[in-house]
């Protein structure tokens, strides 16, 4: 909240809330609650814990409807266009069920998968959309569950970026996937 008021934005075309997970929705009330949101996209994945209570709440209260968009549908966003990439069936787990985006903006290509494993990396294989990223937002914070190698080859990017906490006691990322 506090960065994007600084860069003066007033307005979201797009909220991406990839999965119910609390470390992937927990800032989105208070984002949907102080600023004009045009849609949101959500996973088809429901989970029954405060923090997706409190995300639903701040959806009703702002009578914004999220949907979760169907792979291969493409959305424009200035100069960028995004090609949503899944979630692309029903899953048990709600870190398969994450919507996953490739954004295209001129010559570079930026993929982000959530926090999808090695399941759902190859619904996103098959799908036939082209992988190819300059920048791969590595899935599941680095986890051995995500970012198979035949996942990662068709992704075959220049850089890769693991997001998660140092420290953290679920040992991300793992050496299997740094390797």
């Amino acid at each position: 909240q506090n960065y994007l008021k600084k860069q003066n934005i007033e307005k979201l075309d797009y909220l991406i809330l990839t999965h119910p997970d609390s470390d992937h929705i927990g800032g989105a009330p208070v984002i949907i609650g102080k600023f004009e949101i045009d849609r949101v996209f959500m996973s088809n994945y429901e989970k029954d814990n405060k923090t997706y209570q409190k995300l639903i709440q701040a959806l009703d209260n702002k009578r914004i409807k999220a949907v979760t968009p169907k792979a291969g549908a493409k959305y424009s966003l200035g100069t960028a266009e995004i090609t949503v990439l899944a979630p692309n069936a029903t899953y048990d787990n709600p870190n398969d069920a994450s919507v996953g985006v490739i954004i295209k903006n001129g010559d570079h290509r930026f993929l982000f998968v959530g926090d999808a494993g090695e399941d759902a990396e190859q619904d996103i294989l098959a799908n036939g959309i082209a992988l190819s990223a300059d920048v791969y937002h590595a899935g599941h914070h680095g986890s051995r569950t995500a970012t198979s190698e035949e996942f990662f080859q068709a992704v075959n990017p220049a850089y890769a970026v693991i997001s998660c906490g140092e420290g953290n006691s679920y040992g991300h990322p793992h050496a299997r996937t740094l390797n």
